[in-house]
C-alpha cells in the first residue's frame, strides 16, 4: 500500500541572519530539486517580519526522507550560524530511524503521527 510521508517545521532564523536563511534555503531547494526526483512537494515559506521559515516536505514514502537527510547532510551541519531553533516540527507518517535519531541526538521534539488512514494526494497544476 502506498504510504505518502509528510514533514513540517518552522525553523527561528538567528536576528540579522535572514538574508543567510533564505539563501540557505534556496541551495537546499536547488539541490532538492537536481538529486531527489521522489520529493513530491518541497517548500519553504517566511513569515512577514522574517523571522521564521517553515518548510513542508511530502515524499512518495518515508525511504524518500530518508534519501532527503544524506542528500542534505552538509547543509544541516552548516545551518547553526543562521539557526536559532526548530519548533512545530511534525512527521505525518512512520518516519524513518535517521529522522528520530536525528531529532533525539539534537534535543528537539517531533511530533509524530505515523499511521495513515486515508486521503488523495493530487500533485501538481490543477486541471480546469
Amino acid at each position: 500500500m502506498y504510504e505518502p510521508f509528510v514533514y513540517l517545521s518552522t525553523y527561528t532564523v538567528r536576528d540579522g541572519h535572514l538574508d543567510e536563511a533564505l539563501e540557505a534555503c534556496r541551495e537546499v531547494a536547488r539541490l532538492v530539486e537536481s538529486r531527489e526526483p521522489r520529493m513530491l512537494v518541497f517548500q519553504f515559506f517566511a513569515d512577514e517580519p522574517g523571522r521564521q521559515i517553515t518548510c513542508l516536505q511530502v515524499h512518495a514514502d518515508a525511504e524518500s526522507m530518508a534519501n532527503h537527510m544524506a542528500v542534505i547532510s552538509e547543509h544541516l551541519a552548516r545551518s547553526g550560524s543562521w539557526l536559532e531553533s526548530f519548533s512545530n516540527a511534525m512527521a505525518l507518517g512512520q518516519p524513518p530511524a535517521v529522522v528520530t535519531q536525528w531529532y533525539r541526538e539534537a534535543g528537539e521534539a517531533l511530533d509524530q503521527f505515523p499511521r495513515h488512514v486515508a486521503g488523495v494526494l493530487r500533485v501538481g497544476s490543477p486541471v480546469g
